[in-house]
């Protein structure tokens, strides 16, 4: 038997504001995205087993290793459950291994995707006690209930510990059939203010996973969970936009699924609930440019639809082939253009780095960028992530270790051809007299948010600083 009445949801600390996901973690100077996938967690602990939860979320409040200890010691968890990141992931594994020399009493979980690719190191590494695989609700109550003594631990399945010196993978973890036999995630755990914030979205700020899973091919991308879709109802997805409201009065919502616009007649009844809850709230959304159509997109820009964002990754038709995308980029472009007439943003995510990638590639790219007429564009390194067929395809070509962590390209100029292109990308792109009429008018309405973005590119296109749009990264930047 092992306690587990006190359960502490804990988004970890780092030594920059980070946002974790379990497809992607990213620096996010600018943005934050609320941790959902714990606070899911938190509510199947709280609603299904009786326990009781708190959610410590260290990014959003701000605190440093010590003042998570104090915040663990008022609050004498049984259990402390955890995501890993991508790019901070050695970081996660030291903050772990520490917070548990702390508190070697309290049993600590970690969920995340390289967790599910590396068990055994991520244990090990952290000196976590229990691994979850994938998906990890379900698992998450079997083993609460095998802590009760309703189950013997041997028979959950998804989970990896230590038995002795032996390190037991019990089985491999399964998709949740349907997403809404869930609770809804605990969103009252969340620390009150305008903690969470997206470029040029109305705050109070909120976010809602309708979907997990996609079921397209493309080679590059950390899926969440998988391929297999499985989607909430447009009604619950309004009973948490609902929920959103009541608590934060949230003005704005992200839907953060992988590819919002999947099904379209779901996406239609749901802007015709939203329309008739006259809930009066602005959204933005990811999709595919071959996933719209002119109705479909007056539905959208009807309940509220502000922002669509695209991962476009190239304008080049040979690129998008050999990163499977199924797209055609006149076909692409077009619906881009759609976009705009129907009075809804548009912001893509293009990237560079691919070994057989050309000039020719990239200037193809820069146009189409300029000529879809997009809002935003944000242009991102190429980045092999384990779990993924291009990293199976080109794993020789990177030098990649899970602990210490690296994971760069065995050939260096790759990076300097990268960052070539970026500066050239924006200054094209950001500078062209269109986009800077337009950044005029949205100053009269965002001047704070406008002019820190503009200061920034300044500095990144003549004094060679960084410059991220947070908020506009995909999920190779993790």
């Amino acid at each position: 038997m092992q306690r587990c009445d006190r359960i502490l949801l804990l988004n970890l600390p780092g030594k920059e504001q980070i946002t974790r996901r379990y497809m992607c973690s990213y620096v996010s100077p600018e943005s934050l995205l609320p941790p959902v996938e714990l606070i899911s967690m938190a509510a199947v602990a709280r609603e299904w087993k009786g326990a009781h939860v708190l959610l410590v979320d260290s990014m959003a409040e701000r605190l440093d290793e010590a003042a998570v200890r104090s915040r663990i010691t008022a609050f004498a968890p049984d259990i402390i459950v955890s995501l890993s990141g991508f790019e901070c992931y050695e970081e996660d594994m030291d903050t772990l291994r520490g917070l548990k020399s702390a508190f070697p009493n309290t049993l600590f979980l970690l969920f995340g995707h390289y967790a599910t690719h590396f068990p055994k190191e991520t244990l090990i590494h952290s000196a976590t006690d229990y691994i979850l695989l994938g998906e990890p609700e379900l698992i998450f109550s079997d083993l609460l209930d095998a802590f009760k003594g309703q189950h013997d631990l041997k028979d959950v399945q998804g989970i990896v510990y230590r038995s002795g010196t032996e390190v037991l993978v019990q089985g491999t973890g399964t998709r949740i059939p349907d997403p809404n036999a869930l609770p809804m995630p605990a969103y009252d755990l969340l620390p009150k203010g305008r903690r969470y914030y997206e470029p040029l979205m109305a705050e109070p700020f909120g976010m809602i996973q309708t979907a997990r899973g996609c079921p397209y091919q493309c080679n590059y991308c950390v899926k969440s969970f998988g391929t297999k879709l499985t989607t909430l109802t447009p009604q619950r997805i309004v009973d948490e936009m609902k929920e959103w409201k009541r608590l934060f009065n949230v003005k704005s919502i992200r839907f953060i699924d992988d590819t919002f616009t999947i099904t379209r007649a779901r996406v239609i009844e749901l802007c015709q609930l939203m329309i008739a809850e006259k809930l009066n709230l602005e959204w933005a959304c990811l999709s595919r440019t071959d996933n719209l159509d002119a109705e479909l997109l007056q539905w959208m820009r009807r309940s509220g639809c502000k922002r669509i964002y695209f991962g476009m990754e190239s304008g080049s038709q040979r690129m998008l082939d050999i990163y499977r995308k199924q797209v055609n980029v006149d076909e692409a472009r077009a619906a881009l253009l759609l976009c705009r007439e129907a009075g809804i943003e548009t912001a893509a995510f293009f990237m560079s780095g691919h070994p057989e990638e050309t000039e020719e590639d990239f200037e193809l790219t820069v146009n189409f960028a300029r000529s879809a007429k997009l809002n935003f564009a944000s242009f991102n390194p190429l980045t092999l992530y384990p779990g993924t067929a291009i990293f199976r395809e080109m794993n020789g070509k990177v030098n990649f270790s899970i602990y210490p962590y690296s994971n760069d390209w065995k050939d260096s100029s790759i990076y300097d051809d990268f960052t070539r292109r970026k500066k050239r990308f924006y200054r094209k792109f950001y500078m062209r007299p269109s986009f800077l009429l337009s950044s005029a008018r949205l100053f009269l309405s965002s001047p704070a948010s406008i002019a820190q973005m503009g200061i920034g590119l300044m500095r990144y296109l003549w004094w060679d600083s960084k410059f991220v749009i947070s908020g506009l990264k995909g999920a190779r930047d993790a």
